[in-house]
């Protein structure tokens, strides 16, 4: 019988540094090695929606699964099928990016996106000589477990302060970002920072292109910021001294060159 407060569990909730793409996978992976006991799933989907309901992939994955949760059967099939759904997910995009990155050599990107990682990974079967540029991302620096990522499956990786990326973004071919959310508008929500790659982008007059999955897509067209834990960034009380410590900001359509997804 799976353990909903189990510490496995409470880790992948607890978790800022993966992608939300991995996030489901981590959390689909955590449910198919356990016990299932489907009379467990209301209470599950409601103490995950209390951690990750800001992720559209997340309630999207929520939704399917509380669809296949009445029938033990359905639910094994559902999960077992979501592994190999999100790999056939990652194949499509990469066959409809894969033109524009023949005439690519070096790329700059911030934070870290499972979807973004799963094409570099077949892009360096096809070509393993270009280069990656990774912001650290402040706070959490997810731009930083990247670059190791990165640079494991043989791929040559620079990782750079967000403050630097003016001095990089003039080098590079092309900026690649994941996404959290695309709005219906064709805005994106990503990882504070990426506004600002795009904004040196257009400067500089480099492509900025978007990787994502179409369960991100939302039929919202607004954005809130959540104000997360300011002892992040700075963990001393001063007095006149405030601290805004915001993870996630929206990427105007008028910025973005081209969306890539499934």
């Amino acid at each position: 019988m799976t353990n909903i407060n189990s510490k496995s569990l409470n880790v992948i909730l607890n978790n800022k540094t993966s992608g939300s793409s991995e996030l489901v996978e981590m959390l689909n992976n955590h449910l198919l090695s356990a016990k299932i006991n489907i009379y467990e799933i209301p209470g599950i989907i409601r103490l995950v929606k209390s951690k990750l309901e800001h992720f559209q992939v997340v309630n999207k994955y929520l939704g399917e699964l509380e669809s296949h949760s009445k029938n033990k059967i359905s639910l094994n099939n559902f999960l077992k099928n979501h592994s190999m759904k999100q790999k056939e997910m990652i194949d499509k995009i990469f066959k409809k990016i894969y033109p524009n990155l023949k005439r690519i050599k070096s790329i700059i990107t911030i934070s870290r996106s499972g979807t973004l990682l799963g094409v570099l990974k077949l892009w360096q079967q096809k070509n393993r000589h270009f280069k990656v540029v990774i912001c650290e991302s402040r706070p959490k620096l997810e731009g930083k477990l990247m670059a190791k990522e990165i640079a494991n499956i043989g791929i040559k990786t620079l990782l750079i302060t967000d403050a630097m990326m003016g001095l990089y973004v003039f080098q590079v071919d092309a900026a690649f970002i994941g996404a959290d959310v695309v709005l219906n508008n064709g805005n994106v929500i990503n990882k504070v920072g990426s506004k600002s790659l795009a904004l040196f982008c257009k400067e500089y007059r480099k492509p900025f292109f978007v990787i994502t999955t179409q369960d991100k897509i939302s039929n919202r067209n607004t954005f809130k910021p959540k104000y997360e834990n300011p002892a992040e960034i700075f963990d001393k009380r001063i007095k006149n001294l405030s601290v805004s410590n915001i993870y996630f900001e929206e990427i105007e359509k008028k910025c973005i060159t081209k969306i890539f997804s499934d």
